[in-house]
């Protein structure tokens, strides 16, 4: 969906509210979201005569400039910090009180005043690798012995799925392999495109296309890996067995278990270089803004504000099917697979690159970080090039893209 048929759906939707209800008109809640996370939403939801609206990554727009007033959300789900921050779109929301852990409060507030504008919905660990027990003979110490786990030096090679197809699965792999060579550099490249340059994106580049390059690492090679999308490559692996490990958000937990109930699925947490401490964990999510004062009342209620028991267990009713981690400690009941992730969350993490980018580096399909990333794993996994010369290549179009970002 286009903006246009977006902001001309919500306006429809919103007239309609208005003329079917007779008195108040109903609360309008834009989200992100399609298919079974606007399901698990609606589950959740408790505001009579709301009316949600999915609009994809045309969000921005409902925030920024709406056809009509009609068509301004009272709430509105975000998927990124940026769309919190940023000067035109803070000043159009209220601010909030947050209980959010410091580090995640201050991703929500505006550049212009300091005050937080958003609260996180919920969140997502992006540092998972998933296998199958008994397929992989344990956790590897560190990025050189998974190396050598999938080039099969100490055991049978090992199979990894690869869902190359999405631009934002090869993100995390770069995102994860960077935090653990220099956090310094991952902290800084979203805010001054000078820093790609930097060695250490070179090196994460070139570490990336060396264990891409391995020869029969991916059922059906790099070819396949290109046409693989993110559900296909966790049923690989859980499934059809193709593969034994599949790197994938806790979010990879709802595909396993519709797909493969019964299935005994394990993970361990991204390794980093040999001989430095572990590396944090890389994190998404979802904020929740308000933009009226019934927004921020509808607000308060979805996020179980006010100590009552019965709205914890709202959220509990999405977080026991996988794919939720909330910030909020009073939420339990998560899938044994899960437990513990959403308490990691509250601790030492950087936030996701590729949400925090602008300009010609911001991601999408085809664009970006994004493309720079699916033809490094193209040149590794089909072309056979040489590691560095790929990661060369690579980081001479992102310095590129990086110097069209600071000009424009």
């Amino acid at each position: 969906m286009d903006r246009r048929s977006a902001l001309g759906l919500l306006s429809g939707l919103a007239v309609a509210g208005v003329a079917g209800c007779g008195g108040e008109p109903p609360l309008r809640i834009a989200v992100v979201w399609s298919g079974w996370e606007l399901s698990r939403f609606h589950e959740v939801l408790d505001q009579r005569g709301a009316v949600v609206y999915s609009a994809g990554d045309n969000i921005a727009a409902l925030l920024v400039n709406p056809v009509a007033p009609a068509a301004t959300p009272d709430m509105a789900i975000v998927p990124r910090p940026g769309l919190v921050t940023d000067d035109e779109i803070s000043s159009r929301l209220l601010t909030v009180q947050s209980k959010d852990p410091p580090a995640w409060r201050d991703l929500l507030r505006a550049r212009s005043d300091g005050l937080v504008k958003g609260v996180w919905f919920k969140v997502a660990h992006k540092s998972l690798v998933w296998y199958r027990p008994g397929a992989v003979p344990g956790p590897p110490a560190d990025w050189e012995a998974w190396v050598g786990m999938c080039e099969g030096r100490l055991c049978r090679p090992l199979r990894l799925s690869v869902a190359a197809a999405d631009g934002w699965v090869l993100t995390d792999w770069f995102e994860n392999v960077l935090v653990g060579l220099d956090r310094e550099t991952y902290r800084t490249l979203h805010a001054d495109p000078a820093n790609w340059s930097r060695p250490a994106v070179r090196e994460a580049l070139t570490l990336l296309a060396r264990l891409w390059s391995i020869e029969g690492l991916m059922p059906g090679g790099g070819r396949r890996a290109l046409i693989t999308q993110f559900h296909d490559a966790i049923l690989d692996v859980f499934l059809y067995g193709r593969a034994d490990m599949v790197a994938a958000p806790d979010f990879a937990w709802p595909i396993i278990a519709r797909y493969a109930p019964g299935r005994a699925a394990a993970w361990f947490t991204f390794p980093g270089p040999r001989g430095r401490a572990a590396p944090p964990v890389v994190a998404g999510g979802d904020a929740v803004v308000a933009l009226t004062p019934g927004g921020h009342e509808g607000m308060k209620r979805l996020m179980a504000e006010g100590g009552g028991d019965e709205g914890v267990r709202r959220l509990e009713r999405w977080a026991g099917r996988g794919g939720f981690l909330s910030l909020d400690q009073r939420v339990e009941g998560y899938p044994p697979a899960l437990r513990g992730l959403a308490l990691r969350m509250r601790g030492d993490f950087e936030f996701d690159l590729s949400d925090r980018l602008t300009g010609r580096l911001a991601g999408g399909a085809g664009r970006g970080l994004w493309r720079v990333l699916t033809d490094l794993f193209a040149a590794a996994a089909l072309d056979g090039q040489r590691p560095d010369d790929a990661a060369g290549r690579a980081v001479a179009a992102l310095v590129a893209l990086a110097e069209e970002t600071a000009t424009s």
